[in-house]
């Protein structure tokens, strides 16, 4: 495990999307669900090396983007100052959001909305987040689906509220800390319903996550499921069945049976409505959902 980690690490730490072929980079993405082998390369996307993050986060309790393993803090403020000179890193630090329905952000004390089709970029600095915590927030994992907010088919208590970006390199310990801050019944997260996305909601802990309404209605024949992404991603699986309960493991089993992976684009094209499933140790009812 040292040396996946050590690889997952060295990823994070590059402005890279693909490594080499090896042993140990097949292991990874066979047990994480990601990666796609071109010729001698694997190649990923920029959320899959966010899962890969926060695997290693939710297994290890270590940060692989961010945290030094060796050589000490001053070596790793060496590696992140070479790493801010990357060219996809110029807008890397800023905060990407939109707002829905009524819902405000205050930036240097004045308020403002994003209309529909837009997004806004902020400085970590300018961002009034006590004034944020008096709104909903929801913060999705795909940033290719931010331009498409208003797709989104939010549960009614959540049509107005902030829509965050995750985001995927300096912004990412901004999000945290914004998420950390935030109340609990104020905070949502939306990821790809397959297993590694409700494995990583569940890692959450806090807050609630959004899945499709009527979930039991979804199944291996649905148009736009990849079963063969649902395969790929048993280890995410076995991981949130062990862990899992309530509403949260009924999605599971139901998930297993089906073969389902239904990526987050697929729901915001197909506005599919969305249900807000509270994080936590729940009875499994349908009445456990807030709409």
């Amino acid at each position: 495990m040292r040396a996946e980690i050590a690889a997952i690490e060295h990823l994070l730490k590059t402005a890279k999307l693909k490594v080499k072929r090896s042993q140990v980079w097949e292991q990874i993405c066979a047990e994480n669900g990601v990666g796609q082998v071109i010729g001698r390369e694997i190649h990923f996307t920029v959320t899959e090396k966010q899962r890969l993050r926060e695997y290693v986060q939710a297994e290890h309790g270590i940060d692989p983007q961010f945290d030094s393993r060796a050589g000490g803090r001053m070596a790793m403020a060496l590696q992140n100052a070479s790493e801010k000179l990357s060219s996809d890193s110029v807008f890397g630090h800023l905060i990407v959001l939109a707002t829905a329905g009524t819902a405000k952000v205050r930036v240097n004390g004045e308020n403002f909305q994003t209309p529909r089709g837009s997004v806004s970029s902020v400085l970590p600095d300018c961002l009034d987040t006590d004034h944020l915590q008096s709104q909903k927030l929801v913060i999705i994992e795909n940033g290719g689906v931010m331009p498409f907010w208003s797709d989104l088919q939010l549960p009614d208590s959540w049509k107005d509220s902030v829509i965050l970006y995750r985001g995927h390199r300096e912004n990412v310990r901004s999000v945290e800390k914004i998420a950390s801050n935030q109340p609990a019944d104020k905070l949502a997260w939306f990821f790809d319903f397959d297993p590694a996305g409700l494995a990583l909601a569940h890692d959450q802990g806090k807050g609630s996550t959004l899945v499709p309404g009527k979930w039991r209605e979804l199944g291996r024949h649905t148009p736009f499921n990849q079963p063969k992404t649902h395969r790929k991603q048993s280890v995410a699986l076995k991981r949130l069945k062990d862990r899992a309960t309530g509403e949260l493991l009924a999605i599971a089993e139901h998930m297993a049976n089906e073969e389902l992976a239904l990526m987050q684009e697929h729901l915001a094209q197909r506005q599919m409505a969305l249900a807000a499933l509270p994080l936590g140790f729940l009875p499994v009812s349908p009445e456990s959902f807030i709409s």
